[in-house]
């Protein structure tokens, strides 16, 4: 059975509030914002894109200076999301500070070459509301800020959407490789060369138990729980953790670290990943050949605005500074997600 799509899944209930994290507004700051020289990483809109409204646009591609004939990919808006629980009555109830987004949006508008994506969700199975996106390019990547604006209807407790950061390489579609043609990271350009000698090779990780693990090398989605997403799997299913999570219905190998999800390059050298607040499940697919990030960004009252903060990495080093950078840009402890 598809849980995803399950009535279970979308019945309105009150759950009990989680313990607050950093992932509401109100709490942790943005990642620093200091550099001492100009970012190597550019942002634009994808091709595939290019005949819709710029609100209706959700395919975003990103350079490297420093790492060329590279560029990924980014779908900040796709399938479904995931529902539960009740909408909060005020700001106060939801543990958002009024004045939080606003300071971090005139934050953001001040750095240097941040570009913004405005999207205006009233998709079918979606609850209305509007989305302002700025990626800020920073010395690693770009450090991003999501801010949600409710209408009439609020989003309840568990309002979980699908982040999508693509490394699809060479021998991907047209289209495919119009958002994203990144050979460096691509586990289908490997696969291809590889598939004579019976063999698959994994270049994407998860954080587990304080170390880090490669995803099985497989076209079957697989991935794993934050967390804060063991936390909610387990209201939401009675006590009973599912196997498979998400649009994709991934199998879920167990519960990871407060970490981000990421890929090394093939030759070892470079890594490209992401991490967002909120965080619930992550998890690889194919044949988009891509990494996914579950971003819980509900429990917002009508007519209120909340912010998200995020990162994309992408840096010459290795999968020990990518768990540095994200303990000190999002001030965590780095420790077993049990």
């Amino acid at each position: 059975m598809n849980l995803w799509k399950s009535p279970m899944m979308r019945c309105s209930i009150n759950i009990i509030l989680l313990s607050c994290g950093c992932w509401f507004a109100g709490c942790a700051g943005a990642p620093p914002v200091s550099q001492s020289k100009p970012s190597p990483l550019g942002v634009r809109y994808s091709q595939r894109d290019s005949d819709l409204a710029a609100n209706r646009r959700k395919f975003l591609s990103f350079t490297h200076a420093n790492h060329p004939g590279q560029h990924v990919g980014y779908r900040f808006f796709e399938h479904e999301p995931m529902v539960r629980g009740a909408v909060p009555r005020d700001a106060a109830a939801a543990g958002i500070e009024s004045a939080y987004a606003s300071r971090l949006q005139r934050e953001f508008a001040n750095r240097a070459g941040v570009f913004t994506a405005d999207y205006s969700v009233n998709d079918e199975g979606w609850i209305r509301q509007d989305w302002r996106l700025y990626f800020a390019p920073a010395a690693d990547g770009l450090d991003v800020l999501l801010v949600i604006q409710t209408h009439e209807e609020g989003l309840p407790e568990w309002y979980a959407i699908q982040q999508c950061l693509r490394m699809g390489g060479k021998t991907n579609i047209p289209w495919r490789r119009e958002v994203a043609c990144s050979p460096a990271f691509s586990e289908y350009d490997i696969w291809a060369r590889e598939a004579h000698h019976g063999r698959k090779t994994s270049l994407s990780y998860v954080h587990m138990n304080g170390q880090w693990l490669a995803l099985p090398a497989e076209k079957e989605a697989v991935g794993a729980r934050t967390p804060l997403g063991k936390k909610y799997d387990w209201r939401c299913y009675n006590g009973v953790l599912p196997e498979r999570v998400g649009p994709y219905q991934a199998r879920m190998l167990g519960t990871m670290d407060d970490m981000a999800i990421a890929r090394r390059s093939e030759d070892g050298q470079w890594v490209c990943g992401m991490y967002w607040q909120g965080m619930t499940h992550m998890s690889n697919h194919h044949p988009a050949d891509c990494l996914h990030a579950v971003v819980n960004i509900g429990n917002v009252p009508a007519n209120c605005k909340r912010a998200v903060l995020g990162k994309i990495y992408w840096f010459l080093g290795n999968l020990e500074d990518l768990a540095n950078k994200v303990a000190h840009d999002f001030h965590i402890h780095q420790q077993s997600g049990g």
